[in-house]
């Protein structure tokens, strides 16, 4: 079996007890995501970051049609760890989402493709091509949504971010990993109970 095809095993989902006794660092240091390549017709592809490799997903984005927009071929392109996924952002910021069941995930997806489906009817202008949502099961066994943004979110470097949904409902940002210069990454874990951080990373760094 070849990396690109273990990839596509569908891991074994793990119970909600199981999942709300993962601490955040085990959560941080084993979860991977998955790069991969849509390749469009003619010349242009999509990028997306995905719990596990998909080549044949029923949607790209909450905003691509399937139907109109079908994409003819799919590569998958590294694995990566949440540190390992900053150095690859240039000019992005990913927060990743990890709920305690499948409803819980369901729920916050639903409840954000309507509030950006209600920005675009009631005139607002929002750069649907730069927001990207993928879903799944990851490779430990915990449901996860992958939010991509495409801009610089914390003092202009790229980052990654965990949102800890599992005791939460609206989440909390329990660990990001900061682009800086070079291949280093700044790593920070933040624990319960201390002051709320920004979980969408579009505020600038506390001081700044």
């Amino acid at each position: 079996m070849t990396p690109a095809e273990d990839t596509q095993v569908r891991p074994a989902r793990l119970s909600e007890e199981e999942i709300r006794a993962l601490s955040v660092e085990d959560v941080v240091s084993r979860l991977r995501l998955v790069r991969t390549r849509y390749h469009m017709p003619d010349t242009s592809a999509y990028v997306r970051y995905l719990p596990r490799f998909d080549p044949d997903p029923e949607d790209l984005s909450v905003k691509i049609d399937p139907y109109t927009e079908k994409h003819v071929s799919a590569d998958q392109t590294g694995e990566f760890s949440l540190a390992e996924l900053v150095t690859e952002l240039e000019l992005a910021y990913i927060t990743v989402h990890v709920f305690p069941n499948r409803p819980a995930r369901d729920y916050f997806i639903a409840g954000m493709d309507g509030v950006l489906r209600q920005v675009e009817f009631i005139g607002g202008q929002f750069e649907w091509s730069r927001l990207w949502l993928t879903t799944g099961t990851s490779n430990i066994g915990v449901p996860i949504a992958v939010f991509l943004g495409q801009r610089p979110a914390v003092n202009g470097r790229p980052s990654v971010s965990l949102i800890d949904h599992r005791f939460q409902v609206k989440g909390r940002m329990a660990y990001r990993a900061v682009g800086g210069s070079g291949q280093h990454v700044g790593e920070e874990f933040y624990p319960a109970g201390e002051a709320e951080h920004d979980i969408m990373n579009v505020a600038p760094e506390p001081g700044r």
